[in-house]
């Protein structure tokens, strides 16, 4: 799993895990067909007995029904809410990965094998703060916990212990190079950049990071090969594209900088500062029509009509990175 994502499952799970297990017992029950002879029971019998909160009598009525026909999806997906229920979420994870390996589309076994995976995730958490609670892991653990909580210094505090004890943590160094980029501390952020680059010079997270550092220390001919790296590496990331397009722009590349930015508009149309960036490339290249129209659409997104007050607002963080206001970048265009 990419580092990027396993951050954001981690914090997920911070904010909403124990609200896993009610929508595995709250969500509405599929009833199967009726069969054309009356069997030992049906998954209509064991989702009764699941609604009244008889969960042991969800699980026998479901198990006996997948006896009689083992091809019940109905009574598989009952059993595994009733086994989740009771907290045997193992269980309940391998009714699901057996209907899944027979009905790989089906959209109910994928929904409750992904809040379980949440569900086991939490689990093994758990155990790693019991069983090492001073671990590099464990301290970064805590780190995405504090983070969530949105307590940074706490949060900073938990990363620099984890990386006291593995200096050579990759996540560890990416966390803190993320969350020092995003208070606006830039050099800090491109300390812990380049430690990490020096393991891993290919990693999205790592160079895309560090361009966007540089971008906003008015550096632009180094982020843009940061940034054309980290499009290399992602094409699909509209973000990337977005940062590539202003720093190209930044460094009176206007015509470069507008392909970029079309390209990150087609990737992600209701990005609003692809469309004010564009407008700004547009201009500097002499397209004053195509500037307006861009204008025109940023406005429209952003629901507001006082372009100067756009025109504050992305000129102090055209980006849209950091958390703290930042002076506005060089007046180049």
């Amino acid at each position: 799993m990419p580092a990027r994502i396993d951050r954001a499952v981690r914090r997920w799970l911070a904010q909403g895990r124990l609200a896993a297990v009610a929508i595995l017992m709250a969500a509405p029950t599929v009833a199967a067909p009726p069969p054309s002879a009356p069997p030992i029971s049906s998954a209509a019998e064991a989702g009764r007995s699941f609604d009244r909160g008889d969960y042991a009598g969800a699980v026998a009525a479901a198990t006996a029904r997948l006896r009689a026909s083992p091809t019940d999806t109905a009574a598989a997906l009952v059993l595994a809410r009733a086994q989740a229920a009771l907290g045997r979420f193992d269980a309940a994870y391998t009714v699901l990965r057996g209907l899944l390996a027979r009905e790989p589309g089906d959209a109910d076994a994928l929904y409750y094998v992904a809040i379980l995976g949440g569900v086991l995730a939490q689990s093994e958490y758990d155990r790693l703060l019991a069983i090492a609670p001073d671990s590099a892991r464990a301290h970064q653990l805590r780190g995405d916990l504090e983070q969530a909580r949105d307590r940074p210094a706490e949060a900073e505090a938990e990363y620099k212990a984890g990386l006291a004890a593995a200096p050579g943590s990759l996540d560890l160094l990416i966390a803190l190079g993320d969350l020092t980029r995003h208070q606006g501390r830039f050099d800090d952020a491109l300390g812990y950049y380049e430690r990490a680059a020096r393991m891993a010079p290919r990693h999205f997270d790592v160079v895309y990071g560090r361009g966007v550092c540089q971008s906003y220390t008015q550096r632009y001919a180094e982020a843009v090969t940061s940034f054309r790296e980290a499009v290399a590496l992602d094409g699909s990331s509209a973000a990337a594209r977005l940062a590539l397009g202003h720093a190209l722009l930044q460094s009176g590349q206007p015509a470069a900088a507008a392909a970029e930015l079309e390209r990150a508009i087609a990737l992600e149309p209701r990005m609003h500062q692809a469309h004010y960036l564009l407008g700004r490339a547009y201009t500097a290249d002499g397209r004053a029509q195509d500037a307006a129209a861009a204008f025109e659409r940023a406005r429209a997104l952003s629901r507001d009509e006082r372009l100067d007050a756009e025109s504050a607002v992305q000129g102090s963080d055209p980006l849209g990175q950091t958390r703290t206001p930042l002076p506005p970048p060089s007046p180049r265009p």
